[in-house]
């Protein structure tokens, strides 16, 4: 009994299958990635119409799949948190207090001093 230790040569429709089916799988990534990406800039210029700063405190930092940080800041006696970006030469640590710019109308969207639209 012999073993064909080989893998079968794929067909020509078997190659296209594949082809297609990774193009596919591109394309919902890159949807996924513009969309989220859409989004967050529509919230930041809904931030810019009408806001105001506060300072916040730095609860988590990440360095893992970009650099991100978690911040939580308090409106009107209620505590909020959200997390923004922030550069490699940004000298931000756990527990620093930071400027945060909120939205008046939802005080759940904001962007930290690190965001570049901060001064927008």
């Amino acid at each position: 009994m012999s073993k064909n230790i080989y893998p079968s040569k794929k067909t020509l429709k078997e190659k296209i299958c594949i082809f297609l089916v990774l193009i596919g799988i591109s394309s919902i990534i890159y949807f996924i990635v513009t969309g989220l990406t859409e989004t967050r800039h529509q919230e930041i210029e809904f931030i810019n119409q009408d806001f105001i700063i506060t300072r916040g405190i730095v609860t988590k930092k990440y360095l893992y799949k970009g650099h991100s940080i978690r911040v939580k800041y308090i409106v009107n006696q209620k505590c909020f948190e959200g997390s923004d970006g922030f550069d490699e030469y940004d000298k931000v640590e756990r527990g620093d207090s930071i400027s945060v710019k909120y939205s008046k109308l939802k005080p759940e969207l904001m962007i930290t001093e690190f965001n570049d639209e901060f001064n927008n």
